[in-house]
């Protein structure tokens, strides 16, 4: 039996809508194939139904935020694999290698990422919305090492981040289907983006 929550004080209502997306997290890294009802998840977190339907109208509603979270993780553990030291291209590789870890270590939710479309219109030269965090983290990277007088593929960093981010997504997903195969851990496929990163960008 899951213990009752402690109830928020006046004001914190922000507070009990982050649990409840951790709640829900927890619940989609036990089984991830499970349907996933608000009252589910008021049960995991200790709450009174009604309480979730305050803050998320319907399942998709909190599905969006959880994959909103999700992408905030993901470009927060990018920006902590980033050290001072090295060359663009090595700065680069750290922020993906994060990126690959986390893909690897939480693939339900890295799968999170890519099931759902809750993306707003795109404007130029940029990648709008909840995916605008991880995507320009390798972007600028990019573009830093071509203001260096580094080579980048593509025609401008906007066009380098998607290939680039294509190449590693594509190895995860290979990685995802057949996890038993040699070189698909997380440190063997952490190995293939340093090659191909060496491959594509000369300093």
């Amino acid at each position: 039996m899951i213990a009752r929550r402690k109830r928020n004080q006046r004001g914190q209502g922000a507070l009990l809508r982050s649990e409840l997306i951790t709640a829900a997290m927890r619940i989609l890294d036990r089984s991830p194939t499970t349907a996933l009802s608000l009252r589910m998840v008021a049960k995991e977190a200790g709450v009174a139904a009604p309480s979730v339907y305050a803050h998320f109208t319907d399942v998709r509603d909190l599905m969006t935020e959880i994959v909103r979270e999700c992408w905030r993780q993901l470009a927060q553990e990018m920006g902590d694999g980033i050290i001072a030291e090295g060359t663009g291209r090595e700065a680069l590789t750290r922020q993906l290698c994060a990126y690959v870890r986390y893909a690897m270590e939480r693939p339900s939710r890295y799968q999170m990422l890519f099931a759902m479309q809750p993306m707003d219109k795109a404007e130029p030269h940029d990648i709008p919305g909840i995916i605008q965090p991880a995507f320009r983290k390798v972007r600028d990277a990019l573009r830093a090492i071509r203001d260096a007088g580094g080579t980048i593929p593509g025609e401008n960093s906007f066009s380098a981040a998607l290939l680039v981010l294509s190449v590693v997504h594509g190895r995860i997903a290979l990685a995802h289907l057949a996890p038993w195969r040699e070189g698909n851990s997380a440190p063997g496929v952490e190995a293939f983006v340093a090659e191909v990163l060496e491959r594509l960008l000369r300093p």
